[in-house]
């Protein structure tokens, strides 16, 4: 009596269920940021990696792609919070598109690694899962950071009234552009960032030039 049948899940105690799911991500991450393609990132590798029974990881998460999207939702919450913290300190919604554009590229320079898996590892289903709507997917947060300073300078009439949408989406095509390229030839003259950037809003989306 008072024996536990053989087989029983034992019950985490309050808390324990958060922190692993907190060591899956965290190894996921890391499994990822080291190189570790997201068709190698099988649930049973990230168990071992964890140290724990492959079934524990499906208490947390139904499958790879799950798996996945909570990684990536979470480096593009850094990478958003990256924004709005160099937006913060920024006067004018042209010095605020500016800092958001130079911090952008800042992120990808400093964190090498977590930007690789926003933007290298692919993984992500063109459509979103079911319950997951478009507006949930992945990296929604820092497009609508940039949208929202370019907004700003429509409004401000420091820009031309475009189609906010299509112009952010060939911003941060632009700025991604740049990361890839300065990744792949860094032996090229590159400018200074600020001149690239400087140069990207005046001939992309029409920002005055700065005095």
């Amino acid at each position: 009596m008072g024996e536990r049948p053989a087989g029983a899940r034992v019950r985490n105690r309050r808390g324990e269920g958060d922190r692993l799911r907190r060591q899956l991500l965290d190894a996921a991450g890391r499994l990822l940021e080291q190189g570790v393609g997201h068709e190698a990132l099988s649930l049973r590798a990230l168990a071992r990696e964890v140290g724990i029974a492959t079934t524990s990881v499906y208490l947390h998460f139904a499958d790879r792609t799950e798996l996945l999207i909570a990684v990536y939702k979470e480096r593009f919450v850094e990478l958003s919070r990256f924004l709005d913290e160099a937006i913060a300190g920024a006067d004018g919604p042209a010095e605020r598109l500016r800092a958001c554009c130079l911090a952008y590229e800042r992120f990808a320079l400093e964190r090498p690694n977590a930007y690789r898996v926003l933007f290298e590892v692919a993984g992500t289903p063109s459509e979103p899962p079911p319950g997951l709507s478009r507006d949930q997917l992945p990296g929604v947060e820092a497009f609508g950071t940039v949208q929202r300073c370019l907004e700003a300078c429509v409004d401000a009439r420091l820009v031309p009234r475009t189609d906010l949408f299509v112009a952010t989406t060939c911003l941060l095509a632009a700025l991604h552009g740049l990361v890839a390229l300065r990744a792949s030839r860094p032996s090229f003259p590159w400018p200074p960032t600020a001149v690239l950037v400087d140069h990207l809003l005046t001939s992309q989306v029409g920002l005055r030039a700065r005095g």
